[in-house]
C-alpha cells in the first residue's frame, strides 16, 4: 500500500491570496501547499479520500492514471470541488467511480452534482 499526500493546506490553501504574513511571502517550497486530498493505491486499485478543488493540478503534478473510488470525509468545498475534474477517469475508462461518505455527504454530492449523477 502506498499513500500519498496530495495537498495539506487549508480551506483555502497555502500561500493566502492576499496575504503578506511570513508563511505566505516564503520562498520555502514546502510553504506552498494545495487543499487536502489523499490517495491511496494498493495493488490496482486508486482510492482517493476527498476531491480537493486543487484536484486538477494534484492529478497532473503526481500523474494519476486511474481512479477506483473516491471516499468523502464531508461536503466542504475544499474537499468536494475537484469531483468534477474526476469525471474525465470514468469517461475514458468507461466506469462509474464509486464515492462513498456519509448519507448526509452523499445527499450534498447528488445536490451539488446532479448533472453526474
Amino acid at each position: 500500500m502506498k499513500i500519498t499526500f496530495l495537498g495539506t493546506g487549508t480551506s483555502m490553501g497555502v500561500p493566502l491570496i492576499n496575504c503578506s504574513c511570513p508563511v505566505c511571502t516564503s520562498t520555502d517550497p514546502k510553504d506552498k501547499r494545495m487543499r487536502s486530498s489523499v490517495k491511496i493505491e494498493t495493488g490496482n486499485h486508486t482510492i482517493l479520500i476527498d476531491a480537493s478543488s486543487d484536484f486538477r493540478q494534484q492529478a497532473l503534478r503526481f500523474g494519476i492514471p486511474t481512479i477506483d473510488g473516491i471516499l468523502l470525509t464531508h461536503p466542504h468545498a475544499d474537499h468536494i470541488f475537484g469531483l468534477d475534474d474526476t469525471r474525465i477517469y470514468s469517461l475514458r475508462e468507461k466506469k462509474a467511480i464509486r464515492i462513498f461518505g456519509s448519507a448526509f455527504t452523499l445527499k450534498n454530492i447528488r445536490h451539488i452534482f446532479s448533472y453526474a449523477f
